[in-house]
């Protein structure tokens, strides 16, 4: 492939990012004064397209609309705020509407699916039928698969960590299974020969840690200690039509993070082809050559590409996490994103409220010029 796609784009995206809508940290308007200034730097990019992607929910943007009300009744009575500044936000910011949901795919629990778009009533109403399609909750298909591994592994194992752990969710609403079955299946040497796993340089290695348990073992089809979670999420056919029935787009969120739990790259096109409409290539984890990889799958099949820094506002977060980030390139698989927001389906212009903010904010600010040239 000859033209080299790691440049800078001439409009700063940002199309995968999280807030308090959902696992964020970030208070949405808040916290976009923040963005806008960071992302806009220099006097030739003042517009900037973001997308608030909170899983399975678009909290978001109703947050979103409150906070502006809150932020708005505080520049009204505290003159230290820039309205120059905040309504020059307000009139070049640009949101595509969007959410990340949760699903599985052939029994791997923990794929996702960007979803963009869409209409907003109509996306809240589908997540909440999605949810009714799940079979059991999370914690019962992990106890009740932890408990077949036991069996016909033939684990040293006593099981009443697992049983005491599984009732206190179900008493208390709180804890997990995950991390009690780790510990208990990792303090016996015996079992840890099913901890093996092969790094990427092919050098052989115990899953001593949960996090390394979960991504190399439990969420992968190809381990001995893999669970099917497939009774736990919407299926991703499922959360695609619903996506769909939303007036929206589905994307393949972050491909790569799926390497520990799937061939990903020999599924790549059976995903496309349940009805995807683009990848998420342009993302932190994804070396050169993956998203290489992801782009000649998008030209292969016709469908489009996105990106963005999957940022939560965390401080366990790593710098390449943090919003704007991310580059997204001029490609011609990118150019939906710039199209969004020229036949007007941008949340900003669609809401009344910001409409409302925008009014009288220019009214405030000509209100203390005029006090200005008073004195």
């Amino acid at each position: 492939m000859e033209n080299k796609f790691e440049i800078i784009c001439m409009t700063p995206k940002e199309l995968h990012t999280h807030t308090r809508g959902s696992d964020g940290r970030q208070t949405t308007f808040r916290d976009m004064i923040r963005v806008y200034n960071r992302m806009s730097a220099g006097e030739n990019n003042k517009k900037i397209i973001m997308s608030i992607t909170d899983h399975n929910s678009v909290q978001g943007y109703r947050n979103l609309e409150k906070d502006i009300y809150a932020v708005m009744g505080s520049i009204r009575v505290d003159k230290s705020y820039d309205v120059s500044k905040i309504l020059e936000m307000l009139e070049n910011i640009k949101i595509i509407k969007g959410t990340e949901l949760i699903t599985s795919y052939n029994g791997v629990a923990g794929v996702e699916i960007l979803g963009y778009n869409f209409d907003l009533d109509k996306m809240e109403k589908e997540i909440e039928y999605l949810k009714t399609t799940v079979k059991e909750k999370p914690y019962v298909g992990l106890y009740k698969g932890f408990n077949k591994l036991i069996d016909e592994k033939g684990l040293v194992f006593d099981k009443s960590v697992l049983d005491e752990a599984y009732q206190r969710i179900i008493k208390e609403g709180k804890g997990g299974v995950v991390g009690p079955f780790f510990n208990e299946l990792y303090s016996h040497e015996e079992n840890r020969n099913l901890l093996k796993y092969k790094d990427e340089n092919g050098e052989e290695k115990i899953a001593d840690t949960l996090k390394l348990f979960i991504y190399k073992h439990l969420y992968n089809k190809k381990s001995e200690l893999f669970v099917d979670m497939s009774t736990t999420r919407p299926t991703f056919r499922d959360t695609i039509d619903a996506i769909h029935r939303a007036g929206g787009q589905a994307f393949l969120a972050h491909a790569g993070r799926y390497k520990d739990k799937m061939p990903i790259e020999e599924y790549i096109d059976e995903m496309i082809n349940e009805g995807l409409d683009g990848l998420e290539v342009f993302y932190p984890d994804h070396p050169f050559e993956f998203r290489k990889f992801l782009l000649e799958k998008a030209r292969e099949h016709g469908i489009k590409v996105s990106g963005g820094s999957d940022d939560h506002n965390s401080k366990g977060e790593g710098e390449q996490y943090q919003i704007g980030t991310v580059a997204i390139p001029n490609i011609p698989e990118a150019k939906w994103i710039e199209e969004t927001i020229q036949t007007e389906k941008d949340f900003f212009k669609e809401a009344r409220f910001v409409k409302e903010a925008i009014d009288e904010l220019k009214k405030i600010k000509k209100e203390r010029e005029d006090n200005d040239l008073e004195r």
